[in-house]
């Protein structure tokens, strides 16, 4: 019998230290270099590049162009006017937030679905309230990047979702000027800050937001921004973050560990002028 027990012992360590390995963060540190093919960090307030990696890719963006999406909105709508939903709008596949079609929602309802909730059905919406169809946005988005000087985007439509053997892309370097330019709209920032929320549209359905950005839980305010997936694109970000009083934007395409790497970015330490 006490050689059974003995025997157990190394089994039974060896199961309490899988387990502990398993409650690792999948925060952690990573501490060899980036799994993200492209990677950018900008400083804001001295106006330049302070890291980067393959930033002028051209890459897959996948939600992340939604940061792109609501800064025309914002320039183009009022945040109360009223939005009815197409039936179009309210059939786009998930990311969604379950929007009724016929129904209307304020602007700014329907912004926070699409930053926080990362809702593909909100997004269509509001660019058909811009333009009249997503088609005529997407034109507008191509317009409106080439006029901040992006010359590495190509867009298909509102809200980053593949357009089968279509190509659309941007890189990290573009990726930037479009949060550059976010940032400068107070009211949006703060969308990307909140954790959570609730909106309702004239139906009277209430839904329920919940950022998709994970950080937001780890540290509050430390990084926020707007994440992305697809199959192609793999995980995205682009968002900003403090480091002492600079602000930096990071934006990661292509990335295997989007929460490591980003980790990773924060943690480094980027020389002043």
């Amino acid at each position: 019998m006490v050689k059974g027990r003995m025997a157990a012992r190394p089994i039974a360590v060896a199961v309490m230290a899988a387990l502990a390995g398993a409650a690792v963060p999948c925060f952690a540190t990573q501490t060899v270099g980036l799994t993200a093919k492209a990677a950018i960090v900008y400083d804001v307030d001295q106006g330049k590049v302070v890291y980067h990696k393959d930033m002028h890719a051209l890459l897959p963006a996948a939600s992340t162009v939604k940061i792109l999406t609501a800064l025309i909105v914002r320039q183009k709508l009022d945040l109360d006017e009223r939005v009815t939903v197409s039936a179009r709008a309210a059939g786009m596949a998930p990311s969604k937030a379950y929007l009724t079609a016929g129904a209307d929602y304020a602007v700014r309802d329907l912004l926070k679905a699409l930053l926080m909730g990362s809702a593909n059905d909100a997004g269509a919406a509001l660019a058909e309230a811009v333009s009249g169809t997503e088609i005529k946005f997407a034109l507008l988005m191509n317009e409106t990047a080439a006029a901040m000087g992006a010359k590495e985007s190509r867009f298909l439509n509102a809200t980053g979702l593949p357009e089968g053997k279509k190509r659309q892309y941007s890189s990290a370097y573009d990726l930037s000027l479009f949060m550059r330019k976010f940032l400068k709209y107070p009211e949006l920032a703060e969308i990307i800050r909140t954790k959570n929320a609730s909106i309702t549209g004239s139906d009277g359905k209430v839904i329920h937001l919940r950022n998709h950005n994970k950080m937001l839980w780890r540290a509050p305010n430390t990084l926020v921004g707007k994440t992305g997936y697809t199959k192609r694109a793999q995980h995205c970000f682009l968002g900003v973050f403090p480091k002492g009083k600079r602000r930096l934007v990071v934006a990661i395409q292509g990335s295997q560990r989007p929460w490591a790497d980003l980790q990773y970015l924060m943690d480094k330490r980027y020389a002043k002028k």
